[in-house]
């Protein structure tokens, strides 16, 4: 039970990190919003390792692993982040809900994860309520996918499947918290290298208020703590199973964006919304 809150909270804070994340783009770039984010995360989570007294010790034999973690998730944030930029937050949300689909297949044929009859009613269920609600009941249109920031969010829901898939042994053998700082390091060196010669510190310092609040919520929450309690999921149920926690992402980015930021939501929406929720249940079904 606590690691499938856990699991939920993580969904929630990431579904919200869309709207956050439109606010704080009207003032940086994505590269700068991602390493301002790692920036802000990484003191949290040592500063939790700490307090829990946890090791970061790892075998030389998974420093591959971890680093190619890393790398996946560097590029992930990045390219979502980008999406962004042209597209909206609820769209967002909705095509990202395809990564438990992506994660499920990839994670039958490379992890050897079982796929029940229930969560393939689920994965169908589901994903038949976003295609009614992406489509707004009109089947023959699809041009929502059409723009780049659509295809480039589309991209992150496959690399954040990979990243989950390339992470799961860790998460299972050593503390997931230690993996999730760990695996941070390679992204945030890399990013605030690059911002050292690029950008101009002093807009950061200077941010407004709810830019700069934003930019908390994504660094501490959305980051550290979501980041955290998704590896304590994924270690405890597998990379598959935690991946149905997903399709309930874009359902908080919605009922966040559409007050927040004035985006639409119809009746095929609340309609299509319903048929994720029910295909999360029988999916989540023994």
């Amino acid at each position: 039970m606590r690691e499938q809150v856990m699991l939920l909270v993580a969904v929630i804070l990431w579904g919200f990190s869309f709207v956050f994340t439109k606010i704080v783009l009207d003032f940086v770039t994505p590269l700068e919003l991602m390493g301002l984010r790692f920036l802000i995360s990484l003191p949290f989570l040592y500063l939790v390792i700490l307090k829990k007294k946890i090791k970061l010790r790892f075998e030389r034999k998974d420093y591959l692993k971890i680093l190619i973690g890393g790398l996946v998730i560097a590029f992930h944030f990045f390219i979502q982040i980008t999406g962004l930029n042209y597209t909206s937050a609820t769209n967002a949300g909705w095509i990202i809900s395809v990564t438990p689909l992506v994660l499920a297949i990839l994670s039958y044929f490379f992890l050897k994860e079982k796929i029940g009859r229930n969560a393939i009613y689920g994965i169908i269920i589901a994903t038949t309520g976003i295609i009614l609600l992406v489509s707004q009941g009109d089947i023959s249109n699809l041009g929502w996918l059409s723009s780049y920031g659509d295809w480039l969010l589309l991209l992150s829901a496959h690399t954040w499947a990979i990243y989950t898939i390339v992470t799961r042994d860790a998460s299972r053998k050593y503390n997931p918290i230690a993996v999730t700082f760990v695996i941070l390091i390679p992204s945030t060196i890399l990013t605030l290298s690059y911002m050292l010669f690029t950008s101009d510190w002093t807009v950061f310092v200077n941010l407004p208020m709810e830019p700069m609040v934003s930019l908390l919520i994504l660094g501490l929450l959305c980051m550290g703590v979501a980041q955290w309690f998704w590896q304590e999921g994924v270690a405890k149920f597998g990379a598959a199973r935690a991946g149905f926690f997903l399709y309930l992402e874009p359902i908080a980015t919605t009922a966040f964006a559409v007050p927040y930021l004035g985006e639409s939501f119809g009746l095929f929406a609340a309609g299509g919304g319903l048929l994720v929720l029910v295909g999360v249940y029988l999916a989540g079904k023994k």
